[in-house]
């Protein structure tokens, strides 16, 4: 059986090119997979959101059995909806996320919802979530049953050679982008700052200004995705101030490497935690980032991150991708 994922980021470092990568890496044999995206043209107001030129005529002549798309929100899921059409092939559809835009960019989502999504959920034989918290909103669009399956992590790879107290930075994971909250990474003043991923737009330059008018120490870094852990070690904490996620990869990771993980109560973030903290609430961002930095210092969280990590097992990438297999057989 031939899958061809056509997804407009691959090879970065952001949470729906690591899912790409780990899932294509673990599923069963019998299973081939194919990945085309991640080179489209990058739209003004949305250096992430790229328009498939050669791409689409690259998925149009492949050769393969079923069509895979993620996330709700870009070019990439309604070609590729289109080519399923044309090719006459089944079409599976992953959304990581509901982005809850601001500012002109939302202008695009409205046109996204309205015009492009109805279109992917008509041609989706099968749709699937990596967060249950948005099966609401998801259902108002389409009347099609969603599958719920998790990010999962890989814990051979994100493995930690030392404690989080031994590190000294907050950090902040993922692509550089307001909506995500970035910008609050400037609240913690007790440790330098290190943002990890891409930037959007002109993010970074309007971070670095603020830092040295607030006299913050910080350092941005883009790197691959099998230098991650290193990276992950440098973290004393990691921070993700979020507006709105579905099920951040940046949550398992950070644990599996035993590093405290502080977010908003966005997503599956407070349901996951449950499953892998006694106390999940302590790690839930209420206040400014660094009060909650200030209360965390005074205790170990070693034995529970340890203990945390363990748990984690129940995540893996072979038994996602074991599910999203079952499903390209049974469409098959």
């Amino acid at each position: 059986m031939q899958v061809l994922y056509f997804v407009h980021t691959y090879g970065e470092r952001n949470g729906i090119a690591n899912h790409v990568l780990s899932l294509t890496r673990a599923l069963p044999s019998g299973v081939k997979a194919q990945v085309i995206g991640g080179k489209g043209a990058s739209l003004p107001l949305f250096s992430s959101l790229r328009f498939p030129v050669g791409e689409f005529f690259s998925a149009l002549r492949a050769d393969f059995d079923i069509m895979h798309v993620h996330g709700y929100g870009n070019f990439y899921s309604f070609f590729g909806a289109l080519i399923s059409l044309l090719r006459r092939k089944p079409l599976v559809w992953t959304i990581h996320g509901y982005p809850r835009i601001s500012g002109a960019r939302r202008l695009f989502y409205y046109v996204y919802r309205y015009l492009m999504a109805p279109f992917i959920f008509w041609r989706a034989s099968k749709i699937i979530s990596v967060s249950s918290d948005i099966l609401p909103l998801l259902k108002k669009e389409t009347r099609k049953p969603i599958a719920v399956l998790p990010n999962g992590i890989d814990l051979s790879f994100f493995k930690p050679s030392s404690s989080y107290k031994q590190a000294s930075c907050a950090c902040y994971v993922g692509r550089l982008d307001p909506d995500k909250g970035v910008q609050r990474m400037m609240e913690c003043s007790s440790l330098p700052l290190l943002f990890i991923g891409p930037n959007e737009g002109s993010t970074r330059a309007k971070l670095e200004a603020q830092a040295r008018q607030m006299g913050r120490q910080a350092e941005f870094v883009e790197c691959e995705f099998g230098k991650m852990p290193y990276q992950y070690e440098r973290c004393r904490y990691v921070i993700l101030p979020s507006k709105y996620e579905g099920f951040p990869l940046t949550l398992l990771e950070s644990i599996a490497m035993e590093r405290p993980f502080l977010s908003n109560d966005v997503g599956e973030v407070k349901a996951t935690l449950s499953e892998l903290f006694d106390k999940p609430g302590r790690y839930i961002l209420s206040g400014s980032i660094q009060e909650k930095i200030g209360e965390l210092e005074k205790s170990d969280l070693q034995p529970e991150l340890r203990e945390a990590r363990k748990r984690a097992a129940k995540y893996s990438w072979e038994s996602v991708a074991q599910k999203t297999a079952a499903i390209y057989s049974e469409l098959a």
